[in-house]
């Protein structure tokens, strides 16, 4: 087959999947070409995996300390040039479109009449799942904001829905923990450095606190130790730690469930979907909503015990496989999750 294959470049989630499914489909001989949009444009790695590939500007948004930052998200939000992008795109020799959650893919597809497949944690909100009353119009943008002709949710647990479980890359499937230890990681991208060290120092002594953020090398302040960002070096640290202090995006925390890490999940301020998650991690029993960067919260956090490691299948070959069946429905879309699904640990809040 000739697919086109989109990629949200917002965060490391999308693109860690795409990388490893668009691998996928070209060691089984199928042509791969792929549009990047979103946010890291101009920083997106393991582009090799992707090509052929073309960038353009999609639709994003501005976050700044901890926070949606809507003035200067306004002027990003180029409609001229999203049309443009989908009116210009040569999509004549394509076959089928499958979109993480990458919205010029979508509509390039709807304006050739070719198939569409969406794949996102996003499409997981369309069912009655732990969601903020308070953001219905937000979960209605999101459900329409890449409105592929079949969607495919993702998340942490299916929650009695056709929801899949979480892609993870292959080098994290599996890794053990060290329940004995006091290392805490900490990646908070997107909030002030300075105020996350005021509240590690607040934070008990007794545990070393891995604070991955931007310095230029390793740096020890008595026992808080400053990573540069190193994806490998986060996750060889978590698989080792007694839990994570996270924003509440999809991919770390999946990484942390995977080994049996709890994870004290902060959303981004005004992230429909970030509050979503933390509200589920909660729910799910594996871990704990960090509303303010409060040391007492640290403390009762820490104070909760293990959870079990949930280690999640690897997916990829299973959903190429559905892929090239070419039969899309819900019926072949609930088969692939129950056999997934019967291979995963129940969440203990879910155990009668």
């Amino acid at each position: 087959m000739n697919i086109l294959y989109g990629v949200q470049t917002t965060g490391n989630g999308h693109i860690g999947k795409s990388r490893d499914i668009v691998s996928e489909l070209k060691e089984r001989g199928h042509n791969v070409r792929v549009i990047f949009s979103g946010e890291q444009q101009k920083n997106i790695p393991d582009t090799e995996y992707f090509e052929p590939y073309k960038i353009f500007k999609g639709l994003t948004y501005v976050t700044e300390n901890g926070k949606i930052d809507y003035i200067k998200t306004a002027p990003r939000l180029d409609a001229l040039s999203f049309i443009r992008d989908i009116l210009k795109y040569n999509a004549k020799d394509i076959d089928l479109v499958i979109s993480d959650f990458e919205p010029v893919s979508v509509q390039v597809a709807k304006k050739n009449r070719i198939p569409s497949i969406g794949l996102s944690h996003q499409y997981s909100f369309q069912y009655d799942i732990p969601y903020p009353t308070l953001h219905v119009m937000i979960r209605t943008i999101m459900e329409y904001f890449v409105p592929a002709d079949f969607v495919v949710p993702i998340h942490w647990h299916h929650f009695g829905f056709p929801i899949l479980p979480p892609f993870l890359p292959k080098k994290i499937a599996n890794t053990e923990i060290d329940s004995g230890n006091d290392k805490v990681v900490i990646y908070l991208p997107y909030e002030d450095p300075q105020e996350v060290l005021t509240l590690l120092k607040k934070c008990p002594k007794k545990y070393e606190y891995h604070f991955f953020t931007s310095v230029d090398y390793i740096q020890q302040k008595e026992n808080i130790i400053l990573h540069p960002k190193s994806r490998q070096d986060f996750l060889n640290i978590l698989s080792h730690s007694k839990g994570a202090i996270l924003h509440a995006g999809f991919l770390a925390n999946s990484e942390s469930f995977d080994v049996g890490v709890k994870t004290l999940a902060k959303p981004i301020a005004g992230q429909a979907e970030q509050i979503a998650n933390a509200m589920a991690i909660e729910e799910l029993g594996f871990g704990k909503h960090f509303r303010n960067l409060d040391p007492q919260e640290v403390r009762d956090w820490l104070e909760m015990p293990p959870i079990k490691a949930m280690n999640y299948p690897n997916i990829t070959p299973l959903f190429v496989d559905w892929i090239e069946s070419g039969v899309f429905n819900m019926k072949t879309l609930s088969n692939m999750c129950e056999e997934l699904w019967s291979q995963i640990p129940i969440p203990h809040i879910f155990r009668h």
